[in-house]
Formats: structure tokens, C-alpha cells, sequence
């Protein structure tokens, strides 16, 4: 099965995934040797991520990361949608949303 038609439980293409991950917030695809701001995040260290990983690469500048769907490695660009402030709060979020959590 290739990630470009990974589908849901009702059948339907799926375009993006959402997971939690722990990972150092950046704010453009520049990265921390070239943006001032993906610097200072970078300072702060690893935290807790909601993030959007697409399965299609789009024509938006965006970093890129790796995760696993199942048994699946997928290599795709993300867009952070939360940062989250503690444990308890990303183990609510996850619960309450159904989302999974990527620990490396």
C-alpha cells in the first residue's frame, strides 16, 4: 500500500495525519541555522507537538519529519498546530480527540 492512498476506516483518502510528537517547535522551513525565531524555539528544547503531517508534499515551504502509521514509515511535511505545556494536558488531548502519540 503506498502512503499516497493510505485510507481511513470508511474507505476515504486521507491527505494529512495528525499525531502528537516530541520534537523541537520551528516556525519555518529555514530552521534554526538560517530563521532567528526557529533559533530562539530551538533554545527552549523539545517539547510535546500536535502536529499535521502531509502525505503529499504541497507548495508550501514546510519542514519535514518522520513518522509511523502502523507498521508504515512516512516521511512528510508538517505544520504545528499546538504546542503543549505538560504531560497531563497531551494525555487529555490525545484521549479526548483520539490521536496518537509518537514518543522516540
Amino acid at each position: 500500500m503506498s502512503i499516497y492512498s493510505y485510507k481511513n476506516k470508511e474507505g476515504l483518502k486521507i491527505e494529512s495525519i495528525k499525531i502528537i510528537k516530541k520534537l523541537v517547535p520551528i516556525h519555518c522551513a529555514r530552521g534554526h541555522k538560517c530563521c532567528d525565531k526557529c533559533k530562539e524555539l530551538e533554545a527552549k528544547g523539545k517539547k510535546l507537538c500536535l502536529i499535521e503531517v502531509f502525505l503529499k508534499a504541497g507548495d508550501i515551504a514546510r519542514p519535514t519529519t518522520e513518522i509511523y502509521v502502523g507498521c508504515q514509515r512516512i516521511i512528510g511535511e508538517y505544520q504545528i498546530l499546538k504546542i503543549f505545556n505538560d504531560k497531563k494536558e497531551v494525555l487529555k488531548y490525545s484521549r479526548d480527540n483520539n490521536i496518537d502519540i509518537q514518543l522516540d
